[in-house]
């Protein structure tokens, strides 16, 4: 195998973040990892919804890019170009990139997101778990999506798997035993438990007639999982407003189609019959109830209040010192950097 430290480049802000932090600050250590690809496992358009919400709703910085002309095949996956009528301009290129990134109240934590690699898999896998031991990566959160049959009426599905029984037991509604295709999420989540690191993982349940198209509740069920699995507050009001308006788009077609409401029907006949209950939830104990909106809330923000801040945050400018409850810590939603990078 050929040096696997060699696959990615170091933007300014990740060497800064390796060798010893920004201006001066102490290196993040211990952060949690989410990890999302494009490609395979990825029904209802999952990954770019998942990255989009991210990049777009917080702040980040860029810490590293894989090469993607050694990992992308781009007669499978052509990225787009544009032509104005004389010239040819904005060409695409696929990214696969490590940032660094602030949840909604400050907290940092990684994002590896991107198309999934077609070659070196084994390489790419072992860059990634370097990088994650460099920077003393707490826990790896993987999500993607595949498509079932199952009813977009009835509650999504999800089967977690993972070394850390506390983030998995319980939450499961369909957990088979099966030989199946891997892809790269599958490989790296072998490899890190492999090599002693915690990793979790969330695969969620689409509707498979759905499966081609941008389905926002996917995402907004990824980002919940991952937040609790990482503690981190992560933007979903967008994807809930989205996935309200897909909801009223599906009752109007299935309404207006016999054969549509004939299959929805079936489908949920089945799923009625064979589901196991909704799981458990990650917010609760298992011999608690799930509290409602208001406890939850009161929930979140005392336990929020009773972890100790981390002593940097991400900033417009890198990571800085930041004193505990102090005003003005949370960012402006804006992001520092503008990102087009489609997942090829």
């Amino acid at each position: 195998m050929q040096d696997p430290t060699t696959l990615f480049t170091l933007e300014p802000a990740g060497r800064d973040l390796l060798a010893g932090g920004f201006d001066g600050a102490a290196p993040l250590r211990g952060l949690g990892m989410l990890a999302v690809f494009g490609g395979h496992l990825n029904a209802g358009h999952l990954a770019e919804q998942v990255r989009d919400t991210l990049v777009d709703s917080l702040e980040h910085k860029l810490l590293a890019s894989f090469d993607a002309d050694q990992l992308i095949d781009y007669r499978a996956r052509r990225p787009q170009i544009t032509f104005d009528g004389e010239r040819f301009r904005d060409y695409q290129s696929p990214h696969l990139q490590l940032r660094l990134v602030s949840d909604s109240l400050g907290r940092p934590f990684l994002l590896l997101s991107g198309p999934e690699p077609d070659y070196q898999w084994e390489r790419f896998v072992s860059s990634v778990l370097f990088l994650v031991e460099k920077l003393d990566v707490k826990l790896v959160a993987l999500v993607d999506a595949v498509p079932m049959p199952v009813p977009h009426t009835r509650p999504l599905g999800v089967t977690a798997h993972g070394n850390r029984d506390e983030l998995v037991a319980g939450l499961s509604t369909w957990s088979p035993q099966a030989r199946m295709v891997s892809g790269v999420s599958q490989l790296l989540e072998m490899r890190l438990d492999e090599a002693g690191h915690g990793t979790t993982g969330y695969t969620l349940h689409v509707p498979h007639y759905l499966a081609e198209a941008a389905y926002p509740q996917a995402a907004v069920s990824a980002l919940e999982y991952v937040g609790a699995a990482l503690g981190l507050m992560l933007p979903t009001d967008e994807l809930r407003e989205r996935g309200r308006e897909v909801d009223r788009e599906l009752d109007r077609q299935t309404g207006a189609s016999h054969e549509v409401t004939t299959m929805v029907e079936g489908l949920e006949k089945n799923f009625d019959q064979n589901s196991p209950g909704a799981g458990r939830s990650l917010l609760v104990g298992p011999d608690e109830e799930v509290p409602d909106a208001e406890e939850l809330g009161a929930a979140v923000e005392e336990y929020l209040q009773s972890q100790p801040r981390h002593a940097q945050e991400v900033g417009r400018d890198g990571v800085s010192e930041a004193p505990d409850d102090q005003p003005g810590d949370e960012p402006d939603g804006r992001p520092d950097e503008a990102d087009a990078d489609p997942e090829g």
